[in-house]
């Protein structure tokens, strides 16, 4: 699942003019200030030298004797012999920021597009490792050679394994005007800035997701329906009829039940069709999450049941780590198998399972106790933390709504009731109101626009934060 709130900008993709403000040896990292509340951080691992040095550098002919850019790549120079403080550096975000952590960098610049990958400091090829086809690669190779212009590099998304010649030419041409940009915003003036800006959700989702698998998209909003249509009429103008502006009055959460579907996401417990079920716990260095099979009495032998429970909660738990946005270290604790035919089975199906997830992870075998850990790559906050807040009740140990995830709703059962004339009295918690009333009150004129009426919020201590009540 994918959210976005307006004052919540993801930065995943953006790139930076950045100036080093640190540089710590023992670390091999540097700290760098891109322009954002708190420094962002740059491994030694991340920095590619020759973006930094040039060709014929002593220091870069010191520790390469290759001039082969692949062989740069892996050549591990000091941090100290690449950067000084003070030192401009061009960088892009490659991990959002999480909790106390700054965003993560990387001088290995590239622009995603739609079926392509642009990659302006190598002149080379890649072709999506979702393909195993030989055949299918090299032809993607020659055909990528043949229209790229010298210098730049090209990596074929899995998006971009059946598309044809004009629909790359059409894609390579944007994308170098994207880079163009940023390089001309680059030379302007002094000091830490934004130079190139990722896609908006709404486009993003649409570059991302979108392909001849889906069969309908349904937009809510008609300034996010113009900028769809006008991205897909310039690459995929085939797609334009599966997009729908959605003019219900029912709100469009409603009409799919996603606001249901949403709050089940925030569960601990996750049922299983069969009646099983699993637990999900976040602790401070993993995910724990816990198979049972509940209500599950099996008709076969104890056996028997336990593999079927633990086979169908294997879809159950790689469905749930993408809805959640789950990342890092996640262990599973299966109920105890002793069939080894069964053990064997149960992680096929894991690992067949997670290969079709598009964000990079790996899993072990079963250990002798029915744990299996996996890593999945964590570039954002998960779905948990973007929705809720650490409740100060119970010092942390559950969970609330957000002010934000609270005003969410209150917009939706605003447009539930339409109907309605005249001013609307809100009774809220005070952590609400001070959300709705931060910054001279933009949120709270946000909802009277939206809804053409005037709100009056009314603080009351005794609802807890995530509730709220419309008064008479």
């Amino acid at each position: 699942m994918v959210v976005e709130r307006p004052d919540t900008y993801r930065i995943l993709g953006n790139i930076y003019r950045g100036k080093v403000t640190s540089i710590l040896p023992g670390l091999q990292a540097a700290f760098v200030e891109i322009g954002l509340e708190r420094t962002a951080f740059l491994h030694a691992s991340d920095i590619e030298p020759s973006v930094l040095l040039n060709e014929d550098d002593e220091l870069l002919e010191r520790y390469s004797r290759s001039d082969s850019p692949k062989r740069r790549a892996i050549v591990r120079i000091p941090i100290e012999k690449l950067l000084e403080k003070g030192q401009g550096v061009l960088v892009q975000v490659i991990k959002e920021p999480i909790g106390t952590k700054g965003a993560k960098l990387t001088t290995q610049i590239s622009i995603a597009g739609r079926f392509l990958v642009l990659v302006p400091d190598a002149d080379f090829i890649g072709v999506s490792k979702r393909t195993k086809d030989l055949k299918k690669r090299t032809r993607l190779k020659r055909l990528i050679a043949q229209i790229k212009p010298p210098g730049v590099g090209f990596i074929v998304r899995t998006m971009g394994l059946k598309v044809s010649e004009p629909e790359f030419i059409r894609e390579i041409h944007l994308l170098l005007d994207a880079w163009r940009s940023a390089s001309n915003e680059a030379l302007k003036g002094n000091g830490p800035k934004l130079i190139h800006k990722e896609m908006g959700i709404t486009t993003r989702v649409i570059r991302d997701l979108f392909s001849e698998d889906v069969d309908e998209v349904y937009v809510d909003d008609e300034e996010d329906y113009k900028e769809i249509q006008s991205y897909l009429a310039a690459l995929s103008p085939d797609l334009l009829e599966r997009v729908v502006l959605y003019k219900g009055n029912e709100p469009l959460f409603d009409k799919f039940d996603i606001e249901k579907d949403l709050e089940r996401l925030l569960r601990r417990k996750v049922w299983l069709r069969n009646g099983g079920y699993i637990l999900i716990d976040r602790t401070e260095a993993l995910v724990a999450i816990d198979v049972n099979t509940g209500r599950n009495v099996g008709k076969h032998a104890l056996e028997q049941t336990i593999f079927e429970t633990n086979m169908e909660a294997v879809s159950e738990i790689c469905r749930q780590l993408r809805l959640r946005d789950i990342g890092g270290l996640i262990v599973i604790d299966f109920i105890d198998m002793g069939s080894p035919q069964h053990r064997k089975a149960l992680e096929n199906a894991m690992y067949k399972t997670l290969a079709a997830d598009p964000t990079t992870n790996s899993a072990t075998t079963l250990s002798k106790f029915g744990l299996l850990e996996i890593t999945r790559k964590r570039v954002r906050p998960e779905l948990q933390e973007f929705y809720t807040d650490v409740c100060h009740a119970c010092n942390g140990l559950g969970w609330v709504f957000s002010p934000e995830t609270v005003t969410t709703r209150m917009d939706r059962d605003l447009r539930r009731m339409a109907f309605r004339k005249g001013d609307a009295r809100v009774a809220v918690h005070p952590a609400v109101a001070a959300y709705l009333f931060q910054d001279s009150g933009r949120i709270k004129h946000l909802l009277e626009m939206e809804h053409k009426r005037t709100l009056v919020i009314v603080p009351d201590e005794e609802l807890d934060q995530d509730e709220y009540k419309f008064l008479e």
